[in-house]
């Protein structure tokens, strides 16, 4: 009777492990933006800035605030739909919301490979591999490629990436991309300093504020922001 307990013990601690391996991520991650290629302050200042995002499995929400206009944006991998809120001192909170549907129609016509150079490098703390993007416009055989270093040990949701790069598995940890400023060849980076798994993180944290309103539903707004009816749907 003690044998067949042990054993029954044994096999509830491999459950509980396993059960709490594939738990999804939920936390934030403290992300840095700057600039290389570059000494000129004119270019580096304006690429400086930091900001978080708040992790829980598929769900993912970024806050950024400048003098008094503040975005927040919410995307759900679960039901593949985003949405962005503009947060405007003394103006009130307004929501552009991107349905599946749209987000479809806006990759339909794009092709995405990635290519896993095998390359590591190590990212507050997580081990990452390179991954060369390449997004291909299949109606005019335009190509633009950047790099990503990917975690898989964040487990987070397998759609987490819906928005930028479908179907790519694991979480970019720092993202190159680069850009010509008057004949320099810059890059952009952006990553990780500080990653802070956290139990308090909650889906209902991710709910779109019970104070925004539909920007579709103050067309002086819109004009102010310089959005049109189609563009604010790209």
């Amino acid at each position: 009777m003690k044998k067949v307990c042990l054993i029954m013990a044994v096999v509830m601690m491999g459950f509980v492990a396993l059960v709490s391996a594939q738990k999804p991520f939920a936390g934030t991650i403290k992300m840095h933006t700057h600039i290389e290629g570059t000494d000129d302050p004119n270019i580096t200042s304006q690429g400086e800035n930091d900001y978080s995002i708040m992790i829980f499995g598929n769900y993912t929400k970024t806050v950024v605030s400048q003098e008094g206009f503040g975005v927040i944006n919410i995307t759900n991998g679960d039901a593949k739909n985003a949405v962005t809120i503009l947060d405007i001192m003394g103006m009130g909170k307004y929501y552009i919301e991107m349905s599946a549907e749209k987000i479809q129609e806006a990759q339909k016509n794009i092709k995405y490979e990635y290519n896993k150079t095998g390359e590591k490098m190590t990212i507050a703390g997580y081990e990452c591999e390179k991954v060369v993007v390449t997004e291909t416009d299949m109606e005019t055989d335009e190509s633009k490629s950047f790099v990503v270093y990917i975690s898989s040990a964040l487990n987070t949701g397998e759609n987490i990436n819906f928005t930028e790069t479908p179907g790519l598995a694991g979480y970019p940890l720092r993202t190159e991309v680069k850009r010509d400023v008057e004949g320099t060849e810059i890059t952009i980076v952006t990553e990780a300093t500080e990653v802070i798994p956290s139990k308090k993180i909650k889906q209902v944290d991710f709910m779109m504020p019970a104070d925004a309103q539909d920007i579709h539903s103050n067309p002086e707004m819109m004009k102010m922001l310089g959005l049109s009816e189609d563009e604010d749907e790209e």
